[in-house]
């Protein structure tokens, strides 16, 4: 049994590849070539050389027969294989749209990771600026202080030089009134 399932597929293997490889070369330039390169040998040989040498006299009836055997040989398989290869197109088409679809989908969690992160920052960037105006309300608090403790210290020094100016001026009316008693 098993053995009748290697033969079946490796018959199957070799019926692909020798149907692939007919289907490709009968799709190609070579082959166009050829044929035509056949048609034209056969309709110049037979026309133009001696009537003994002939083997298809002029109505072609051979060259007709074999073309016309050739296409309904041909046809079937090309229409087959072509059929082969859209089903490939087919799958390659589905996987394609399978890989779309995962592509699709991480993208969605970038953009969805990205929209967070931005959330994220504004309200970062929102508690930083609010600190920022705290920060900048207390350094005036603390310049209108450091002004204010200037200015007492201004203040402070002006009564001590007053205070020392009045003290001089005593000392000396003290001493202008000893000299005037004494």
């Amino acid at each position: 049994m098993q053995l009748a399932k290697r033969k079946l597929k490796s018959f199957k293997e070799i019926r692909d590849k020798s149907g692939n490889s007919f289907y490709e070369f009968s799709t190609s330039w070579w082959a166009l070539l050829f044929f035509i390169s056949l048609v034209g040998g056969c309709v110049i040989w037979n026309t133009f050389m001696a009537p003994t040498l002939k083997f298809d006299p002029y109505p072609y009836n051979g060259l007709r027969t074999v073309l016309a055997l050739l296409g309904a040989i041909q046809t079937p398989i090309l229409l087959l294989y072509s059929r082969k290869s859209t089903d490939y197109r087919k799958s390659l088409l589905e996987q394609d749209y399978e890989l779309e679809k995962k592509i699709f989908k991480k993208i969605e969690i970038i953009e969805s990771e990205i929209k967070h992160d931005r959330e994220m920052y504004l309200k970062e960037f929102k508690q930083i600026s609010r600190l920022t105006r705290k920060l900048s309300g207390r350094k005036k608090k603390v310049k209108n202080l450091e002004n204010i403790k200037m200015e007492n210290n201004d203040l402070l020094k002006a009564e001590i030089q007053k205070s020392e100016i009045l003290k001089n001026k005593k000392a000396e009316k003290i001493e202008s009134v000893e000299k005037i008693s004494a």
